[in-house]
């Protein structure tokens, strides 16, 4: 059997666009068109003059000292020589971005007030390179004052990588808390594996604050999803320019390793810079919105409610109880309400907190707020209700009456709440009047 090379050839070119585009569409669509005529420009901009650079069968310059100095020159850094080869530095413009260490460390799981952040991100040559997965770029933001300073490690080429966890080794100063997004996962598990693959220890951290853990415990109920950049446009309220997609990045450094011009790498620096500076603010974030019981009574119940579940595992109950009073009586102060099943979820857990830490009168008092709120929730007071009557004040009749109120409320909230909850309220019910009928039978004879 003979096959057409030409049919078949374009038969694979036709798979070939079809994959590519079928990936682009999976990692959300084609890059912006500002984007590309973007980097189109930066790429115009840096060619050099005269006749095309000589490339070595595609692979580009094996110049180690040539690529960072032309690299340096293309993101306006220092090319600098150590004892295991070169790197590239590039320290940017501070960002003004104050935040209250002292108030910042009163929330959970977060460094004392004397321990330097330091922020990072890294930009990595993704899973297509021969030598694995390498962070090309490393960005490190650092509080001085008020402001943070902004500095990026380049790798020029990736026989030079020694050189550039030396100077990533240098920059971490000791007792640091690292900041990362996603890091405990990606950045700081593959720069461990660097450094063990060139036969270095990994610098050591005084701690480590994932801010992707913190966002999805604390935010996570009201936004899309929980990637950075939906952080910025949903909490902090900022919108980036047109950005680069991250699964292009790796894409661009190889050019440059193969020959191309340094220029486009200006955009990547850029966004890496801008994941540096979100971390930042997402630091002041919690500092201004959570920082202090006197800022807290703004912020939405719901992430009261959660602030709360971080201070019970860190085993600050005081901390948790007064996030969720605050949260209980809402934003206006107003208790629980139909249009709010946040401060109805902080009520519960408020008085389930108090009930377990022994203060069961408390508890009987938040129960009895929530025995006004509309459909089952109601219901689920009068219970609670009837529980503590019985239980603790040993009084079955009046536990009897609260069962009464529980199956009125049930009634006049048919079509309320969801399946699930009425049916185990009405079994909770069943049983609670079988065993409390049989109790008023005995203290009857």
């Amino acid at each position: 059997m003979t096959v057409n090379g030409t049919r078949l050839q374009r038969r694979l070119e036709e798979m070939r666009r079809g994959r590519v585009a079928g990936v682009r569409a999976e990692r959300g669509g084609e890059t912006d068109p500002e984007i590309r005529r973007s980097i189109a420009a930066i790429v115009a901009a840096s060619e050099p003059s005269g006749p095309p650079r000589p490339v070595w069968q595609g692979i580009g310059e094996v110049n180690p000292a040539s690529l960072a100095r032309r690299l340096a020159e293309g993101l306006d850094g220092d090319a600098i020589e150590t004892a295991h080869g070169w790197y590239v530095r590039r320290e940017l413009r501070p960002v003004y971005l104050p935040i209250d260490r002292a108030r910042l460390s009163e929330l959970p799981a977060m460094p004392g007030p004397s321990a330097p952040l330091l922020c990072l991100d890294t930009e990595t040559t993704g899973l297509g390179s021969a030598a694995g997965t390498v962070a090309f770029m490393i960005g490190l933001g650092r509080w001085d004052g008020d402001r943070m300073r902004l500095l990026q490690l380049l790798l020029p080429d990736l026989s030079e990588e020694g050189a550039l966890l030396d100077a990533l080794s240098a920059e971490i100063p000791g007792g640091a808390c690292l900041v990362t997004y996603n890091g405990k996962s990606f950045d700081w598990p593959l720069l461990e594996t660097r450094y063990r693959m060139g036969r270095r220890p990994p610098p050591p951290l005084a701690s480590h604050l994932d801010l992707l853990l913190l966002v999805r415990r604390l935010f996570r109920h009201r936004l899309p999803d929980a990637r950075l950049q939906t952080v910025e446009k949903s909490l902090l309220r900022r919108h980036r320019a047109p950005d680069l997609p991250s699964w292009e990045i790796p894409a661009l450094y190889h050019s440059f390793l193969r020959g191309g011009p340094a220029g486009p790498i200006r955009v990547v620096a850029r966004h890496n810079a801008e994941d540096v500076v979100t971390l930042g603010r997402i630091l002041a974030h919690l500092e201004h919105g959570y920082g202090h019981a006197e800022v807290r009574r703004w912020a939405p119940p719901g992430d009261l409610v959660r602030l709360a579940r971080l201070y019970r595992h860190e085993d600050q109950m005081e901390e948790a109880i007064g996030c969720l009073e605050m949260g209980a009586v809402g934003p206006d102060g107003s208790g629980v309400d139909a249009g709010n099943p946040d401060v109805a979820q902080a009520t519960m857990e408020l008085a389930r907190l108090l009930r377990r830490l022994g203060r069961a009168a408390e508890a009987g008092l938040v129960w009895s707020r929530l025995v006004a709120a509309p459909g089952p929730l109601a219901a689920l007071g009068w219970i609670e209700l009837a529980k503590e009557r019985e239980h603790r004040q040993r009084d079955p009749e009046g536990a009897w009456a609260a069962t009464d109120q529980a199956l009125l409320a049930l009634f006049r909230s048919r079509g309320m709440g969801t399946p699930t909850l009425r049916r185990g309220l009405e079994a909770d019910l069943a049983g609670r009047r079988a065993r409390l009928a049989r109790k008023l039978a005995r203290q009857a004879v």
